[in-house]
């Protein structure tokens, strides 16, 4: 591998005006510079694309456009076939990283060999901001507990791995996605410094529990091909675990 791998962007876009402008400007501040990025548009409404063709850097590939609104899965998984990166790394329209995120994760990388890594991040929204602490090591076991990992953190090895894709569902997809790339990686590696920005809307899919858990148990039992009795202990074991990192993530 060369000493400075080409780096592969993901970015899906909807509706994105209001914040895609930090979320690009973070990734031309980037101290790495061997990257490109790559946005599917999907049939957004407002003025994003706009933005997003006023850049003027070839690292900054020409919009992948859809003609009607099929969902950020299609958006990312149509980006990720474009890509000609060495790594592919994602950030959501509305996140954005510290000057210095790629190139620490690619050293981080490279120097332990590890082909899927996140890190540490910042949850913000207009009211407050906060430091995510991850856990140092996921496995696809630990997946199946909870969702341990922020999608705009995350960089796999395609070289190593292959391109890796997420099912085409509306919710929950970049979990399917960490799934996908762990039964090839075995494992995921944090390194623990917070890197990312990620925005938590208020009224984002999060904030509604019991939607929340439908789409979980839909994740077991649907996507994963779980039966509806297991699935419905894996979501026992689901909530479990998702009240001790909620708790962890408000008070420590």
């Amino acid at each position: 591998m060369k000493d400075n791998p080409l780096v592969s962007i993901i970015t899906p876009n909807y509706n994105g005006a209001k914040y895609i402008n930090k979320c690009i400007n973070s990734v031309l501040n980037q101290s790495y510079t061997d990257w490109e990025l790559i946005i599917c548009d999907d049939n957004s409404t407002d003025n994003s694309l706009d933005i997003i063709n006023s850049y003027n850097d070839k690292r900054i590939l020409a919009p992948i456009q859809l003609q009607k609104n099929q969902g950020a899965a299609v958006a990312r998984n149509l980006a990720i076939e474009k890509a000609s990166g060495n790594f592919i790394a994602f950030l959501d329209n509305d996140d954005y990283w510290t000057n210095d995120k790629l190139m620490k994760q690619i050293n981080f990388m490279k120097k332990n060999n590890y082909s899927f890594s996140y890190t540490n991040y910042v949850q913000f929204n207009s009211k407050k901001r906060k430091g995510i602490n991850c856990k140092n090591k996921v496995t696809k076991k630990d997946l199946l507990k909870n969702n341990y990992i922020l999608t705009s953190t995350v960089i796999y090895n395609a070289e190593q791995l292959g391109k890796i894709y997420m099912a085409n569902i509306r919710k929950r997809q970049d979990w399917s996605l960490f799934i996908n790339i762990i039964e090839k990686s075995k494992y995921a590696y944090n390194l623990p410094e917070e890197l990312s920005f990620y925005r938590r809307h208020e009224d984002s899919i999060s904030s509604n529990k019991l939607q929340l858990f439908k789409f979980n148990f839909d994740f077991y039992n649907s996507v994963l091909g779980y039966s509806k009795t297991y699935s419905i202990l894996l979501m026992t074991r689901f909530l479990f675990y998702y009240v001790i990192k909620k708790f962890k993530e408000k008070f420590l």
